[in-house]
């Protein structure tokens, strides 16, 4: 971190470190918005080369976490209706990827579980998301890649505060 004291005196680079923290007071949604879409962007890019798209690739991930969650579990660790968790679902089954299977103890709930081939994945798009991470975080150091993670966690957790009082 630069202080004022070196910035006035020292070099440009370190007056632009300054300068960048003298934020204005809107323009923090626009901020995480923009870095967002161009993170997702790259990260859809490198799913793309094995054929994945962001959506199979988030349902992928929460099955090579808890292998055989029930579809209505699965949809909502997720974050989205079942409704359409089930295209995504119906794709991946269709490149045999994963299976539906019906619980044998509630015939009502629907277990989805990873084939071979959907286990198999998990080495190579891991790297790919480890990849684009690294990317994103070039030039930084670990100590601010952690102030980056609390900073927008707070972001985070202000804003549920303020939905629930």
């Amino acid at each position: 971190m630069v202080s004022l004291e070196t910035a006035r005196s020292g070099t440009a680079r370190d007056r632009t470190a300054v300068r960048r923290r003298e934020t204005p007071g809107v323009g923090l949604g626009k901020l995480l918005r923009d870095a967002d879409m161009i993170f997702n962007r790259a990260l859809r890019e490198e799913l793309a080369r094995h054929d994945i798209s962001f959506s199979q690739f988030q349902h992928l991930w929460q099955l090579w976490k808890s292998e055989g969650l029930a579809q209505v579990e699965l949809s909502r660790r997720i974050g989205i209706e079942t409704a359409s968790s089930t295209a995504v679902i119906d794709q991946l089954e269709k490149r045999r990827l994963i299976r539906r299977e019906r619980d044998a103890a509630d015939r009502r709930r629907i277990n989805v579980t990873l084939t071979p081939a959907g286990r198999a994945l998990q080495g190579p798009l891991t790297e790919r998301v480890t990849a684009v991470n690294a990317l994103a975080r070039q030039g930084l150091s670990k100590t601010e890649v952690g102030v980056l993670f609390d900073i927008v966690e707070r972001v985070i957790d202000n804003l549920r505060k303020a939905r629930v009082d």
